[in-house]
């Protein structure tokens, strides 16, 4: 797959005619080397959280990716685990800059902590949808975070109509239970685009 040279632009293929990027690359993470070495193979890929940064003055960003087991329960649904992993990506290049292997990072948390479900999917938000529904509601987050890493790397942020839009969307789809992962992550993200009661 190749990449337009606007990192804003949306990515066209012949199974999808029109994918967000963000989309494209999480995809794209999933059927890389890196993914399957790495990477147990029940797991999903999160929600992502944007790391903008400056260097040499010129903003740039990228798209740090939440791993976690996603463990498939024979009667419906699956097991969600917290996450164990982060991939980080150029936004620009789709290139991973950096893996995180949480377990690692924060040898203080009992190894039991990583082995226990902390909660079910679907959420009790989404469980009433269709797939089709929830796959259109899935891409259309995705867009949303298009606008964002666009904004981001032009040094500023999307309006405001676009970030009640984005916390709404994001508060339906996120994972409850996986919500406090992601504020240890990305607090400062979660703040500004995620109520206090999720």
């Amino acid at each position: 797959m190749t990449y337009p040279t606007d990192p804003g632009a949306r990515l066209t293929t012949a199974s999808s005619p029109d994918v967000p990027r963000s989309e494209a690359l999480s995809r794209e993470l999933r059927r890389s080397p890196l993914f399957r070495q790495l990477v147990p193979m029940e797991s999903g890929i999160g929600w992502p959280l944007p790391v903008p940064v400056l260097q040499d003055g010129v903003p740039r960003v990228y798209m740090r990716l939440p791993l976690f087991v996603l463990r498939p329960d024979p009667a419906g649904g699956a097991d969600l685990f917290p996450p164990f992993a982060t991939v980080t990506l150029d936004w620009a290049t789709g290139r991973p800059v950096e893996y995180t292997d949480l377990r690692f990072k924060e040898p203080h948390r009992s190894r039991a902590q990583w082995s226990k479900p902390v909660g079910r999917f679907p959420h009790p938000a989404v469980e009433g949808l269709t797939t089709a529904a929830y796959r259109e509601l899935r891409t259309h987050l995705f867009g949303l975070y298009d606008e964002l890493f666009h904004e981001l790397g032009r040094g500023r942020q999307p309006d405001d109509g676009w970030a009640g839009q984005f916390g709404q969307l994001l508060g339906q789809l996120l994972e409850p239970s996986l919500t406090p992962y992601y504020r240890q992550l990305a607090p400062k993200f979660l703040r500004r685009h995620l109520s206090d009661e999720r």
